[in-house]
C-alpha cells in the first residue's frame, strides 16, 4: 500500500506530456489548439506568427485575466519569447524579476528583461526577456516543470504571477510542428 502512495505521489510531481490538440480557427481568423492550460495559436489562419499563452485571475477579481504568459516561437531562430503580463505590474520601474520553477528560483540579472512587448514596447504591465540564452534554460526549465510563480520589485498590486505549466509542452511541440510542416 505504501509503496501504491509513494508512486501516485511521485506521478503527481512528474509532469505528464499531453498529446497534441487539435487545431481549429477561431473566429478571430487565428488557428488554435488547447493543450491542458495553454492555448497555441496562429495568426493569419495558421500562416502567421506563432504563440503559445496561459493566463489567470487573482482571487476575487473580476477582471477577464489577471496576468498573462506568452511565448512567441521565432521561425528565423527556433527559439522562444518569454513575456509576462501582470495587472498592476510597473514595468518601467521594475528593480528584480525572478522566475520560480517548482521551487527552483532563477532570478533574472539586471538588463535580461525590457517593458513591453518585443515587438511592442508600448504595452504597459508587461515584460520581455532579452537574454537569449536565460530564455532559452527557463524554457527548458519551463518544459520540464508543473507550476511557474514570476515574481518582481517593486511590488505594484501583488508582485507575482503564477502559471501552472501543465501543457506547455504540448503547445510548443504543436506550434514547432506547424512551423514545421509549412515550412515543406
Amino acid at each position: 500500500m505504501r509503496l501504491a502512495a509513494s508512486l501516485a505521489a511521485l506521478l503527481a510531481l512528474t509532469p505528464v506530456p499531453l498529446m497534441a490538440q487539435e487545431w481549429f480557427t477561431h473566429r478571430f481568423g487565428e488557428l488554435w489548439a488547447y493543450h491542458g492550460d495553454w492555448l497555441a495559436l496562429c495568426s493569419d489562419n495558421g500562416a502567421g506568427a506563432c504563440r503559445i499563452v496561459a493566463s489567470g485571475k487573482d482571487e476575487g477579481s473580476e477582471a477577464f485575466f489577471d496576468h498573462r504568459m506568452s511565448l512567441h516561437f521565432r521561425d528565423e531562430s527556433g527559439a522562444w519569447t518569454i513575456e509576462v503580463m501582470d495587472r498592476g505590474m510597473p514595468d518601467r520601474e521594475l528593480t528584480f524579476v525572478g522566475f520560480e520553477i517548482d521551487g527552483t528560483v532563477t532570478d533574472l540579472p539586471d538588463g535580461a528583461w525590457q517593458p513591453g512587448e518585443r515587438d511592442f514596447g508600448n504595452v504597459i504591465e508587461t515584460i520581455h526577456l532579452v537574454d537569449p540564452d536565460l530564455t532559452r534554460d527557463l524554457v527548458a526549465a519551463m518544459r520540464a516543470g508543473n507550476r511557474l510563480t514570476v515574481r518582481y520589485l517593486p511590488i505594484g498590486q501583488d508582485g507575482l504571477a503564477r502559471f501552472s505549466l501543465r501543457g506547455i509542452t504540448a503547445a510548443m511541440n504543436a506550434v514547432e510542428a506547424h512551423v514545421q510542416d509549412r515550412s515543406n
